[in-house]
């Protein structure tokens, strides 16, 4: 009897190979211009954007796309609605493959200044593979799966003895291109990180779930979100979400290496070369992590994000609103409270300062006439409760005030089988926003803290492992002051043009800037010591680095707020099915690079092209 069984479930499971179903459960990234197509049509027919959490299923993109009434719609409109419609069309296949090919130049005219990534408009993100491979399987109704493997050169090149990493990929000739094995760059340049999208999707009608690495975003700005922006290069995450026609929740975890694993104490010494010591008399140190010996390390600690999400439409589908909460969790150990795991509850309510550090924000968007969209943010990661908590500035000692802002507008107008989108969009961080200490309320040089700042590890050249940190919400971090301008024409999967302009006033604080309390006027003129420092109640653009530092010993010597100036122009163009080229300009200019008045500005000219061709 247990044989018949046997044979009986080995027949199902060949069967669901062999014969084709339906399936809808195909994830589309967070890029995707089915979704930029779909919310166009929404802002064009003065409905409230779609749901802004993403990536979404093709089911999910489906009902997107059947509250639009195609009978409403004009031709051009209509021309965009039926390229939505012919791409979310269900699989009927088990499996299938896709292979890109792209040839990418790079050519910029500063090699002095501008030789780190981060320094590029169009950085390792952006840039194409010179080959990709996808895998994509769909094994019955309600399973797909996806795997890509990425032939390209690795983010990362080599390290300086300062332990600075760079890449001659990016900037120290005038001309790079992703053909890694040529100069600049030379054989073991390949990124051996991959992949940056696999996963398992389980799902069925009004229903998701994923597991794997993808990209995630949570919001509907455009130079980023403050929660959670689409800047990162992956989540290792477990992701689940559910929808109907005017509400969708999502619960999402994802998975990061612990900061021990890339902070290392070395003490810091005097000229004369004894120990340095804080106003206690506890010798002070500086995080120092050998790369070399980075992968021969066992893992250990956890780092998780853990966040949900409760989306709503209103008033006739003419307003969005979206509430979300999320946490860090850290542990030491590795050990995980499985009570903060419950789906439905308050984060911040669970009082564990030592483990965690929670964050909530605030969304609507709201389309008032056609072709229209009015949006904004709100993250609160730290506010004094009126009455029962210390006001910052006001009383003697208080924790810093830890908010965020964003809001803009954006257009879409249907032309000529295409669409006329813009955007115009101003952000706000406070100084300490994502930054926290690690429970005690103080935080000196050598604790990471618990911030909303995780690491992507990654092996490259040489054998070295580097961790990237960057900040899980708004990219740009905290003490920035954002505008940005955003026009363009696209008639989808044809050609686009597209330009962009950007500035920031970026004040002294950044991701490795230790938190402290802030003081009134009548606390801060007690002090005359330099480890009994007392920072103010500080505003966005700081032009003094108070605190200390755990990436720069020298960030005390800041003292300005840097402004960055950025102009772009790109756009793409389909040859004939398959056979795309597409290019880029950029200019930057920088005033106080470095956040130093005695930095003369620096300018840099950027350009890509490329051509790419798809099976």
């Amino acid at each position: 009897m247990k044989r018949l069984a046997l044979f009986l479930l080995i027949g199902v499971m060949l069967s669901s190979l062999l014969f084709s179903v339906s399936n809808t459960q195909k994830i589309y990234p967070i890029e995707s211009e089915i979704y930029q197509a779909i919310s166009y049509l929404y802002i064009s027919r003065g409905y409230a954007l779609p749901s802004t959490s993403g990536p979404w299923s093709v089911d999910e993109l489906l009902k997107m796309l059947n509250k639009i009434d195609e009978e409403k719609l004009n031709r051009d409109e209509k021309t965009i609605y039926q390229f939505a419609l012919s791409k979310l069309q269900p699989e009927s296949k088990v499996f299938g493959f896709d292979l890109d090919a792209a040839i990418e130049g790079y050519v910029h005219t500063n090699k002095e200044d501008f030789t780190r990534e981060e320094q590029w408009i169009r950085g390792y993100n952006e840039r194409n593979p010179l080959i990709g491979v996808a895998l994509e399987t769909w094994p019955t109704k309600n399973i797909y799966g996806y795997s890509e493997i990425a032939i390209q050169p690795t983010k990362t090149g080599t390290y300086t003895e300062d332990k600075e990493f760079i890449s001659p990929m990016f900037g120290s000739t005038i001309f790079a291109s992703n053909l890694f094995f040529i100069p600049p760059g030379k054989f073991n340049y390949i990124d051996f990180n991959i992949p940056y999208r696999a996963f398992v999707a389980l799902g069925g009608e009004n229903w998701s779930a994923q597991i794997g690495r993808d990209k995630v975003s949570w919001g509907a700005g455009v130079s980023g979100n403050l929660l959670l922006g689409d800047h990162l290069k992956y989540h290792n995450m477990g992701r689940f979400a559910t929808y109907r026609k005017n509400f969708k929740y999502t619960l999402l975890a994802s998975f990061f290496p612990h900061p021990e694993n890339y902070y290392h104490k070395t003490p810091l010494l005097t000229k004369d070369g004894v120990f340095k010591l804080d106003s206690e008399g506890n010798i002070q140190y500086e995080w120092e992590f050998d790369p070399k010996s980075g992968s021969r390390h066992p893992l250990t600690g956890l780092n998780m994000f853990l966040g949900h999400r409760l989306e709503w439409r209103m008033f006739k589908d003419k307003v969005g609103f979206a509430l979300s909460e999320a946490m860090i969790y850290q542990s030491d150990t590795g050990a995980l409270d499985l009570q903060v795991l419950n789906p439905a509850g308050i984060f911040h309510n669970y009082y564990i300062r030592g483990n965690s550090n929670s964050i909530l924000t605030l969304e609507v968007d709201y389309t008032p006439i056609k072709h229209l969209n009015i949006y904004g943010q709100i993250a609160i990661d730290e506010f004094a409760m009126p009455g029962l908590e210390a006001s910052p500035g006001v009383a003697e000692k208080a924790n810093p005030s830890a908010m965020g802002y964003l809001a803009g507008v954006k257009s879409s107008y249907p032309f000529k089988g295409g669409m006329f989108y813009g955007s115009l969009e101003g952000a706000y961080t406070n100084p300490y926003l994502y930054l926290r200490d690690k429970g005690d309320y103080e935080q000196t040089l050598g604790q990471p803290g618990i911030n909303m700042i995780v690491a992507i590890r990654e092996r490259f050249g040489d054998g070295a492992v580097y961790y990237d940190e960057t900040f899980l919400g708004y990219k740009y971090g905290p003490d920035a002051i954002v505008v940005n301008f955003n026009t363009g024409y696209r008639q989808f999967g044809k050609w686009f043009a597209e330009s962009n302009f950007f500035f920031m006033l970026h004040g002294t604080h950044d991701k490795w800037t230790t938190w402290s309390y802030v003081y009134n006027e009548d606390a801060m003129s007690e002090f005359d010591d330099i480890n009994n420092i007392k920072p103010p109640y500080l505003s966005t653009p700081t032009t003094e680095h108070w605190t200390q530092n755990n990436g720069d010993p020298d960030a005390r010597s800041r003292n300005a707020a840097s402004k960055t100036f950025a102009v772009s122009l790109k756009g793409g163009y389909n040859i004939w099915r398959g056979l795309d080229v597409y290019g880029e300009a950029d200019f930057v200019h920088v005033i106080n690079p470095g956040n130093l008045q005695a930095n003369p500005p620096i300018s840099d000219f950027q350009f890509t092209f490329g051509v790419s061709y798809s099976l």
